[in-house]
Formats: C-alpha cells, structure tokens, sequence
C-alpha cells in the first residue's frame, strides 16, 4: 500500500517547478491512457479528444509552440496521410451521405500535431514508464474482470470492450508493454510487470483471439533484443520459478477457450470444401478476402470510398452468400484499406504503421531510442498480425491507441535512461 500512496503523490504532485501543473495533466492522462483500454475503450477517445482540445486551444493562443523536430515532422506527416488519402476516397466516390461521420471518425490520426507538444511539457523520461506502468495495472483489472466472465459462463471474454477480438489485441500489446518493466529497480514495478504481462495473455487466451496467438512468438523475439541490451534487476532463477508457476496458471485457466476455439477452427475446415452456400467463421473470411480481392482488381486505384465498402466486396461474391455476410470490414486491415482508396489507400496505410518504428528509429542513440524501438515493434507486430486476420483500424479503441502510442513514442530523446516511476 506504501508504494500506491507514493505513486499518487508522483501522479498529482510532481516536483518539476513552474511546468508542474502540465506535467501533472500529462501524467494523469498518460497513466489512465494506460490503464482503461481492456476496461472501457471510450475512455481511450474522450482522453484523446481531450488532449487534442487541449494542445488545439493552446497552439491556438500561443500558450504551446509546435515546435517539432525534422523526425516529428515525418512522423506527423506520414501519420497523416492515410486519414487524407481516406477522406479524399470519400468525395470521389459517391454517394455523400455520410461524408462527416466518415471524417470524424478519421480525426485521431491527425492528433499527433495537437497532442505532441503537450507531451513535451513533461521532461524527458517521465511519461513513458508511466504508461508501462499503467499498462501492467490494467492488465490485472481487465484479466479480473474476463475471469469473473468466463465463470458466468461466456464463451469469449470481452472484458469491458464488448469484443472477444478486441479484447485479445489489448491484452497482447499492452501485456507485452507492461513487461518492459522488469528493468525497473524497484520490486513492485517488476511484479507489476510479470503479473500485467501474465495476465494480458490470460485476456488473450480468455478471449479466443486466435490471430493475437501469433503475435506470442514475435514479441518474445523483441523481448529477447531488448532485455540481452537492458538488464532487468530479477534473477533469472527467479523469473524462471515465476514465469512455470504463472504458465500454469494460464494453462489450467484459459485450456477451456482455447480447446473450445481449436475446435471451431477444426470443425470450419471442412466448409472450405463445400458449395451448398453454408457460411463459418473461417469461410466467411475466405468469402471476403476473395470478394475484396475481385473488387479491388477492377478500381485499383481509387478505390470505392469506405462508405461503399461492403457493397462493393458483397456485389462480387454469389447471391445465396451475401446475406450471411454482415460485416463492416472484410477482416483484412491491407485489404479494406484497398477497397476504401485502391493502391493509395494500402500505401498509406504501410505507412502509417511504420511511424513509430520511424520515429523511434531515428532519435540519438542511447537507452531512450531502444525503449521507444521496443514499443514501436511491439505496436507494429501487434497491428499488423492481428489486422491481417481480423481488426486494424477504422475502431473506436484501436485508432485512438494507435494514435496517441506515436505521440509517446517521440516524446523523449534518445539519450533518457529509463527511471522507475516511484523512485523513493
């Protein structure tokens, strides 16, 4: 309990002089930014509506410089053509019925101009453990709450985002995120950083997120590049005795969804085969990858706009399918960037997802530039592989995350060493 007293001192009081009161703003919203992705994803959007509100009316007068480095700028650039390449798609293809809904729901991708200078009111190396912190106390709550799920006998758990996919992508970036915290001295934040690291692929395999499985393997690869260059302040007998004792415990609690999800996919196979119109989870894809694919050969370069999305995938594929098929998306974040805007469309969107790789990559050298490369791979693996079989974008939770994560990426120098959030 000592340790929660001094880390809501930290939180509402830093001791940083004049620029404390934007520090503490920032803190606050980086933390909670943290913590509530798998516990209500709206919060994520008002958080970010917020801070963009904020960094606007302050940019506006003159209360904040926008003062961005010539990294900043390719960033915030590459950032923003995917949201302009969409929302051109938009007018040139009609009808213009709800041109306005389509561009609000774009305006998180245009936020890192707005939300980046006020992260830079906080001196360097303050928000980023922060956020790793407040991702491994999320985990736990959001873990907690898909246990007490899966006991009131729900197939998936959803946590509190409403999605079993959805659920699956949070816990494996953010359980991923939360383990960065082993290098930190402090023994709290290193349990911490187990247990949230345990518990987001406890949200994972709770969930049935098949696709979030195959990020497993390569976040243990960035975790193995990372950790051989910063060593964390656990034995490694101690982590090996944790680490069984915690697989265990996965094991024993998420065998139930997993088998059940094995078999599904096991029980789909077959409809692959068949041509009598029965639709599955795994022949659905299939139907709109194909369809998709049918679409964007015949307008590859424009596209049809995302209001015509699914009319045009559905116009290619057979009649007796079509009603079985009520999707907003064709489960292919490549794909439905190629249906919305054609070629244009899927080069943005590769661009886009390499922006944090970018931006850290390309900060000085030091232990900053390997933490912020860290978390820009393990929100690109994250993104990428699990968006290639299912959500990517164009989602009330995944858009903000992804946003407001490359903000923080290139908020700090590469030079900053890491530092525990309570270090008293």
């Amino acid at each position: 309990m000592k340790y929660f007293k001094q880390l809501m001192i930290e939180l509402l009081y830093p001791e940083n002089g004049a620029a404390s009161a934007h520090d503490r703003n920032n803190g606050i919203a980086v933390f909670l930014f943290a913590i509530v992705p798998g516990l209500s994803p709206n919060f994520n959007s008002f958080i970010l509506l917020a801070s963009m509100l904020w960094g606007a009316y302050s940019l506006a007068t003159g209360r904040l410089a926008l003062n961005l480095s010539r990294s900043d700028w390719l960033v915030a650039v590459g950032m923003s053509i995917y949201p302009l390449v969409m929302i051109a798609s938009i007018f040139i293809n009609p009808p213009y019925s709800e041109e306005l809904h389509w561009i609000l729901r774009l305006l998180p991708f245009f936020s890192i101009w707005l939300v980046l200078p006020r992260m830079r009111q906080s001196p360097d190396g303050r928000l980023v453990p922060l956020f790793i912190l407040g991702a491994g106390i999320g985990m736990i709550v959001t873990f907690l709450l898909s246990l007490l799920q899966i006991a009131f006998l729900m197939d998936r758990a959803e946590g509190g985002t409403t999605n079993a996919a959805l659920l699956g992508i949070i816990g494996i970036l953010f359980g991923g995120i939360a383990l960065l915290n082993l290098q930190s001295p402090k023994s709290m934040e290193q349990r911490i950083a187990i247990l949230g690291y345990a518990a987001g692929l406890g949200c994972v395999l709770l969930s049935g997120t098949r696709s979030a499985w195959l990020v497993i393997p390569v976040h243990l690869i960035i975790f193995v590049w990372y950790f051989r260059k910063h060593s964390f302040h656990l034995s490694l007998r101690s982590l090996g005795i944790i680490g069984s004792l915690l697989l265990v415990g996965l094991i024993a609690l998420g065998s139930g969804p997993v088998f059940h999800r094995i078999e599904a996919l096991r029980g789909d196979l077959p409809s692959l085969e068949r041509t009598n119109g029965e639709i599955t989870s795994l022949s659905a894809r299939f139907a709109l990858y194909k369809g998709a694919l049918s679409a964007i050969s015949k307008d590859p370069l424009t596209g049809y706009g995302p209001q015509n999305r699914m009319a045009s995938v559905l116009a290619e594929l057979p009649d007796n399918i079509r009603p079985q098929l009520s999707f907003t998306h064709v489960h292919n974040g490549f794909l439905t960037a190629g249906i919305d805007a054609g070629v244009f469309g899927i080069a943005a969107l590769s661009l886009m997802l390499l922006t944090p790789v970018i931006g850290a990559w390309r900060k000085e050298a030091g232990p900053g530039r390997d933490l912020a490369i860290a978390l820009a791979l393990l929100l690109f693996s994250s993104y990428v592989i699990t968006g290639s079989f299912g959500i990517m974008f164009n989602q009330k939770a995944l858009d903000p995350i992804f946003a407001y994560m490359v903000a923080l990426i290139c908020t700090d120098r590469g030079s900053i060493r890491f530092a525990p959030v309570v270090s008293s």
